[in-house]
């Protein structure tokens, strides 16, 4: 039992690797950002009702599709400095959206899945 018990561990401590861990921030930003493009390309209500309030609503699938291409762009291994690049412009943008329009609410997502993005990037190409 004891030595099952290792011989798992040995295997786990293989798969957490710095550029193993990176791709997992990198999936979580894909995901995460991929759904809320394609929200804004297929005009789900609730991403309506914000771009709406925010005065935005003309420019709601160009941004879809840019953060549609930007998280495919960072999952690439050739490219995924761009989509990185893209990432965090645009989640730069949200939180200053989100700090000019409202007062600064729910500013964590956007800080997050920009800093995911990137520190994403570094490990994976460290």
């Amino acid at each position: 039992m004891v030595e099952t018990f290792k011989k798992l561990v040995g295997r786990l401590s293989s798969l957490l690797t710095t550029k193993n861990i990176g791709l997992g921030l990198n999936l979580f930003v894909f995901l995460v950002l991929g759904l809320g493009g394609i929200n804004k390309i297929f005009g789900s209500p609730e991403m309506v009702d914000n771009f709406t309030f925010m005065n935005l609503l003309p420019y709601i699938e160009f941004i879809g599709i840019i953060e549609v291409v930007s998280v495919i762009l960072l999952l690439i291994p050739r490219t995924s400095l761009y989509g990185a690049v893209l990432v965090g412009s645009i989640m730069s943008a949200a939180v200053a959206l989100h700090l000019s329009l409202m007062g600064g609410d729910n500013i964590t997502g956007p800080l997050m899945l920009g800093s995911f993005a990137w520190v994403g990037y570094f490990l994976r190409n460290r």
